[in-house]
């Protein structure tokens, strides 16, 4: 069985919405979306557009870092 990874490497990207430009916490999602049906559906789609844009970031990463061996 493979070891778990502790540390990721230094050509991983950083996140693209960092705290300090996204300031909302996650505690007033529900004040600002109260339906929670509402809620689970935009959570889905923004997950997916999210996933998207790590995947990509991820990737362009991962394809740098192997271009620069």
């Amino acid at each position: 069985m493979n070891k778990p990874i502790k540390k990721k490497p230094d050509w991983w990207p950083t996140n693209p919405y960092p705290e300090d430009i996204f300031v909302m916490k996650r505690e007033r999602y529900a004040e600002i979306v109260p339906d929670p049906d509402l809620r689970t559906g935009l959570s889905g789609c923004l997950g997916r557009i999210f996933w998207e844009i790590a995947s990509d970031s991820i990737f362009e990463a991962y394809t740098n870092h192997c271009e620069e061996k």
